[in-house]
């Protein structure tokens, strides 16, 4: 049994041998037949390891700048302008040739019994540029201008007296003014002119007359203007009167006037750059005592067009304790000395 066992074991390693030859075969084979052909071989580790550190860049494309944008132009419209009122259509009523000045030597001059119906519709048109604080009706308005219609200060002056004050006007700081408000020169239309203030006069006149059942409105004729210092005739007295003042009336003026003389000057001559000379003023000789009483009450404002000093002429000199009887001494003593200086 030993014999038999033994070519058993020589058999497997003969079969072992020829399989290793085998293999030895097949290996050769095979690494003749990769010699061969192209190798594609992965790359290297380190070839990895350069292309992680530096990869490829990419080219960026240039940043394109867009076009610039139209910038849209603006074009101003210009402000509406206010149209101006339209004339008045009315006929004109004949006026003296005398010519417009500072006083009311240019109004129209009215004769007969009551006002022409063509001057009392002028005035109607023409008040519209009071309605704004008077109203419409003439009635006033809260906190703004007068009733005109029912007005004791309107029914005491003359149509020349009113006219002058509507000229002047009646400034906030005037003691008299009780709106408030100022009331402007010529109702704050310096074009107005004096016979247009006269026209808006006889519609007052007018709406005052009906309401009060008295009819037709009449005129209320001023004091004839006397020149004071023309052919040294008397000055007009304070109540209208030709006849000279009274010695004692110019004595109180002549000690008052020294409130006047800082602007004035001690001679009443005016200072320059400060007060008008008042004796030889056209414009007081022009005015009777109640419309220069009017004048000195009120003032004349820095704004107002006939200030030709460019200071304010304060409401009765500066001095609010100052009365009418004291500035009517004054106005007195004024006279006297244009009539001795002609």
């Amino acid at each position: 049994m030993s014999e038999q066992h033994q070519p058993d074991i020589d058999e497997i390693l003969n079969l072992r041998f020829a399989v290793l030859i085998f293999i030895l075969i097949l290996g050769v084979l095979a690494a003749e037949v990769f010699s061969n052909s192209p190798r594609a071989w992965p790359a290297s580790d380190a070839t990895q390891e350069v292309a992680l550190v530096e990869p490829t860049q990419t080219d960026v494309p240039p940043t394109t700048t867009p076009p610039p944008m139209p910038t849209p132009t603006f074009t101003s419209t210009p402000a509406p302008t206010s149209t101006p009122l339209p004339p008045a259509t009315a006929t004109p009523l004949p006026a003296t040739s005398t010519p417009e000045s500072v006083s009311n030597a240019g109004a129209a001059e009215i004769t007969g019994a009551g006002y022409d119906p063509a001057l009392v519709e002028r005035g109607e048109q023409l008040f519209l540029l009071c309605a704004a604080c008077h109203g419409a009706d003439a009635r006033g308005l809260p906190n703004l201008g007068k009733d005109l219609v029912d007005s004791d200060f309107v029914a005491s002056q003359t149509d020349d007296e009113l006219t002058q004050f509507i000229i002047t006007g009646r400034p906030i700081w005037d003691p008299l003014n009780t709106t408030g408000i100022d009331m402007p020169g010529r109702g704050g239309n310096p074009a107005l002119t004096t016979e247009e203030i006269q026209a808006i006069i006889a519609y007052i006149r007018t709406l005052a007359a009906e309401n009060s059942g008295q009819g037709e409105a009449v005129p209320v004729d001023s004091t004839p203007v006397a020149d004071a210092s023309a052919n040294n005739a008397p000055a007009p007295a304070a109540d209208g009167a030709s006849t000279a003042y009274d010695p004692a009336l110019i004595a109180a003026g002549q000690a008052l006037f020294p409130q006047c003389a800082a602007c004035h000057g001690a001679d009443a001559r005016g200072l320059p750059n400060l007060g008008k000379n008042l004796v030889d003023s056209e414009f007081v000789a022009g005015l009777t005592d109640q419309e220069l009483l009017e004048f000195v009450r009120t003032g004349r404002p820095i704004w107002d067009p006939l200030n030709t000093t460019g200071i304010d002429m304060p409401g009765r000199g500066g001095n609010p304790a100052l009365t009418d009887d004291d500035i009517l001494a004054i106005i007195a003593y004024v006279r006297s000395l244009a009539a001795s200086s002609g």
